[in-house]
């Protein structure tokens, strides 16, 4: 039968690389996957804890843009109304 290797969560290697308690190589090999795939998560997480750290504020400018980029669409629809119902009363 084969060993039964004990199962870690991404966030586990990570903070153990992280930690100094464990190499990034040591770590691959241990948990059988790539390096560069312990490195990916690693920089997904501290981009992810700096997102946090800073509060965000990608997510806050993007509701920020979406919020901006509806008022405009109803005021474009409004002139755009208006236009038409000049151009109506013209052509009485």
């Amino acid at each position: 039968m084969g060993k039964n290797w004990p199962t870690y969560t991404k966030e586990q290697i990570v903070l153990a690389v992280l930690g100094g308690q464990i190499s990034v190589a040591e770590t691959a090999r241990q948990h059988r996957v790539n390096e560069s795939l312990i490195h990916t998560w690693k920089a997904q997480f501290l981009e992810a804890g700096t997102a946090h750290l800073a509060g965000d504020r990608q997510g806050d400018r993007h509701t920020e843009l979406e919020y901006e980029n509806e008022r405009l669409k109803v005021l474009v629809g409004e002139k755009e109304l208006a236009l038409q119902i000049a151009k109506k009363v013209r052509g009485l």
